[in-house]
């Protein structure tokens, strides 16, 4: 894998500082003056543009970094002729959502998505649905939201699970002998596959033309260059062909109704479409966003997850135990042992595995939740938020606090998620940490501010794939974890085990790793010939 380059920094910087003049001149003009009753203002060191040579050159870590210098729970960006409030209290994080009438996150993320997959002019408008409401008519970002969180709701995602882990089945059954690979890209192959066979089915566009896998990663490594969307074809040339393949193979897909094998999702979101007159072209461009919604954080959190657990062995080995006692049944199938996990079991019974899948998260996923201020606000009585700026929940800066955490914030402590799904501050007075990291002896346990944990979002905006994605992640790790051992590759004597992540790159999903973990995938000693299933 490439690391991060001078030159290619440099880019980055001086493409988005032009974009970001034309952006806010164009879309916004706030007011120049501050109210005193808005959150204090942290002025940039260079004029103007500073805070945003920030975003670019350091990524997820900038509001971090100002966080750490002005250590308030919100704080005033001011950005050219717009400005951004950047909240690092979870408390504060909660009356944000709160004001879910007013601080909105459509406006947004329809601009965001119309520069990523590049729709017209017409799309942007019935996306925009600027008079829509007023006129008593429905609008599509609604009925769509409404749509995809129902189909996606625990109780109605059955057909995509089970189709989700028969795919992830047949990866781990295909590997009998021992494989040398590096574990970020088969980890990332294997959920490209899978995930995309369940949601869009058999004639998928990965099915139909495989040399579409590579152009699709292309897309997503150069996206930030896209949303900029200063002459892409020239700034962002790999990520915009990249693109522009995709969507070919998706027209494809539509146009031949490939996906009337698909999944209810896809089926209804055609259909919605279609009513909305949103032409297949443009329907194309959508699903492709869709699709890097469903594949761009599943498999480098897996990777992460495994990393994390291969890398201590008492870990290791307590996880097994947990699976293997309370998670998976033998049998025999036309002869065969068949060693079937539950996920079903795995998530009510096997607390370990799920704890030590959220601490991942809350290390690995910085991502801000981003609302527009639509009319001035006040939240908590005491902070205004002004019409026309942006809320930025940091997300990062929250996941790595220590007032929130307690003093260990920075570290993997697979117990930390283990009695709440909001996490535990764990205040060490008597570390005595196991191999594994697993704890300590003398600890005191408070539960954390439910807001706190931002992995999925929060307030009215959560992932509306986080059920799903908790189906197909904690399944495949417990199957790799049960099938296989990793060891060194050959000719080296060590795992290189915590990879650096792209921490300098803003914040789009769950960061990845910038060096490779080249690693010897081989079936556990004694389970050559074992059959392995994964269900709901």
């Amino acid at each position: 894998m490439r690391d991060h380059q001078d030159g290619e920094t440099s880019k980055y910087v001086v493409i988005f500082a032009i974009s970001a003049i034309i952006i806010a001149m164009v879309l916004r003009s706030v007011h120049g003056d501050h109210d005193s009753r808005e959150p204090p203002v942290v002025h940039p060191r260079i004029p103007l543009i500073g805070h945003i040579i920030g975003l670019m050159t350091n990524g997820a870590k900038y509001w971090s970094t100002l966080s750490a210098r002005y250590p308030h729970p919100i704080f005033t960006v001011p950005m050219l002729s717009s400005r951004t409030y950047v909240i690092t209290s979870p408390s504060l994080a909660s009356q944000a959502q709160r004001a879910s009438k007013t601080l909105l996150f459509n406006p947004l993320i329809v601009e965001v998505t119309g520069r990523m997959v590049g729709f017209d002019n017409q799309t942007m408008n019935i996306l925009r649905h600027k008079s829509a409401k007023e006129e008593g008519r429905s609008v599509l970002m609604d009925e769509m939201h409404e749509m995809i969180y129902s189909v996606l709701s625990p109780t109605e995602i059955k057909d995509i699970s089970v189709g989700v882990l028969q795919q992830l089945t047949e990866c781990i059954n295909e590997v009998t002998g021992s494989i040398e690979t590096d574990l970020f890209l088969w980890v990332r192959s294997q959920f490209t596959m899978a995930t995309t066979y369940a949601i869009y089915g058999p004639e998928n566009p990965f099915v139909m033309n495989p040399s579409l896998e590579e152009p699709f990663w292309d897309f997503e490594e150069g996206l930030i260059k896209l949303i900029v969307g200063i002459f892409p074809s020239l700034t962002a040339r790999k990520a915009y062909y990249g693109r522009e393949r995709c969507i070919e193979g998706m027209i494809e897909y539509i146009k031949n109704e490939r996906y009337r094998k698909a999944s209810k999702l896809i089926q209804e979101r055609v259909q919605l479409h279609s009513r909305y007159n949103i032409s297949e072209t443009q329907m194309a461009k959508s699903e492709l966003g869709m699709l890097f919604g469903a594949l761009v954080n599943a498999g480098v959190t897996t990777f992460w997850v495994l990393n994390n657990i291969f890398s201590r062995p008492e870990l290791l080995a307590m996880i097994r135990d947990e699976i293997e006692g309370k998670a998976m049944s033998i049998s025999s199938i036309d002869g065969r042992e068949t060693r079937t996990i539950s996920f079903s079991a795995l998530k009510s019974t096997c607390p370990l595995i799920n704890s030590v899948y959220r601490e991942t998260l809350r290390l690995v996923a910085p991502m801000s939740s981003s609302r527009l201020v639509t009319v001035d606000t006040m939240i908590a009585d005491r902070y205004l938020l002004r019409s026309n700026s942006v809320v930025q929940i940091a997300g990062g800066v929250i996941h790595e606090d220590p007032s929130i955490w307690g003093a260990d914030a920075a570290d993997f402590n697979p117990r930390r998620f283990l009695t709440s799904q909001s996490g535990t501050r764990t205040d060490i007075s008597d570390h005595n940490e196991s191999e594994g990291g697993t704890g300590a002896t003398a600890a005191e346990k408070k539960q954390v501010h439910p807001a706190a944990f931002r992995a999925f979002g929060g307030g009215s905006v959560f992932c509306p794939g986080r059920h799903f994605a908790q189906v197909e992640i904690i399944s495949f790790v417990a199957g790799v974890v049960m099938a296989f051992d990793l060891a060194p590759p050959m000719g080296t004597r060590h795992i290189w085990f915590d990879p650096p992540k792209d921490e300098k790159r803003i914040p789009i999903g769950v960061m990845k790793p910038v060096k490779e973990l080249q690693v010897q995938i081989q079936r556990r000693l004694g389970m050559e010939g074992m059959r392995w299933v994964l269900e709901l």
